[in-house]
């Protein structure tokens, strides 16, 4: 086809469409790139289950998804994932080291053998960007952090220098596309390790440090900022705030939880963070986090199908992530 772009001549366009050589109509645009899916989802759980919860956030709805049910009963799982997939690993009922592949386009799970945890465990936490997720300590009491790649659905440990600071179990980690922030967990701390994925090494922030030494909490957020919320001893409400630019941390008493509790779950998109379950119940409990103005409340269209709590979640739209799945296409 002869390079037809950047005529102007009527006569030179009527010659190219007579002959067929003229650029299709649908060829001269911009092509948007697909949107990642606007949900969250929320899966395992005590009592030890494989349901999968999932939560429309324009809405403000959730529903149980069956289609993605975890590939086994269990709880103390952690998730995370990209801009198609979520990925839940670990948990128990009994200990195990299984990964399990959400597929956000069709609410569809399958076990990955392939990205299996280097160690069986539960209680673990787990973050990450657009090309791996980060899954650190756990019990039995360990500071491993393995690193999933997406695009082979594989799993390693990484070397000693990306372990946590400390070993420690029933913690929580949130994050953005250049760094994960793992705080809290048990014996009771208030650390907050900073893991670099370029380089992958970890290293305690101790500005960063939570308000209230606590386990059993819940985190996520967007770009800029992370919450961590819940946990005991308490149990507790307590929001605390970290500030990526700054590696700093407070308490941010406007967007505490509506009601005090533990062992929950979280995750969101660029604008609001969801909190869901936990126990002083079980509940089945919806807390949305409105990032822009720090408030917190409950939003009972969106409480979870089963009241539970020691679940785990996702989003396509959390930690940073892209509401686009793939670069525009340009036509020139």
């Amino acid at each position: 086809m002869p390079n037809i772009r950047g005529i102007f001549s009527l006569k030179e366009a009527f010659k190219f469409k007579f002959s067929n050589q003229w650029v299709p109509l649908d060829e001269v645009w911009i092509v948007p790139s697909p949107s990642s899916p606007n949900t969250g989802y929320f899966g395992g759980g005590v009592p030890a289950t494989s349901i999968m919860d999932k939560v429309t956030y324009s809405t403000d709805t959730t529903a149980a998804a069956p289609g993605a049910n975890l590939s086994a009963a269990r709880y103390g799982v952690a998730a995370t994932g990209n801009s198609t997939n979520g990925y839940f690993g670990g948990g128990a009922s009994p200990i195990t080291a299984t990964m399990d592949k959400v597929t956000y386009s069709t609410d569809t799970t399958a076990a990955v053998p392939s990205a299996d945890l280097s160690v069986a465990r539960f209680y673990l936490a787990a973050t990450g960007n657009s090309t791996n997720g980060y899954f650190g300590g756990g019990s039995p009491n360990t500071a491993i952090m393995d690193k999933v790649t997406y695009s082979t659905d594989t799993t390693g440990a990484l070397p000693s220098s990306a372990n946590l600071s400390v070993a420690r179990f029933y913690l929580a980690a949130t994050g953005n596309s250049t760094n994960g922030y793992f705080g809290g967990g048990s014996p009771t701390t208030a650390i907050m390790d900073k893991v670099t994925y370029s380089t992958d090494t970890t290293a305690a922030a101790p500005s960063a440090n939570l308000s209230v030494a606590r386990f059993y909490l819940a985190a996520t957020g967007n770009s800029t900022n992370g919450y961590f919320g819940g946990g005991i001893p308490g149990p507790v409400a307590t929001m605390n705030k970290v500030t990526y630019s700054t590696d700093t941390t407070a308490a941010a008493p406007g967007a505490d939880l509506s009601v005090a509790r533990y062992l929950l779950a979280a995750t969101g998109n660029s604008t609001n963070g969801y909190f869901g379950g936990g126990l002083t119940g079980p509940l089945a409990t919806m807390d949305k986090v409105t990032y822009s103005t720090d408030t917190t409340a409950a939003v009972p269209g969106a409480d979870l199908s089963l009241a539970r709590y020691g679940l785990a979640a996702s989003s396509a739209r959390a930690n940073g992530l892209p509401a686009t799945s793939s670069p525009a296409p340009v036509y020139l």
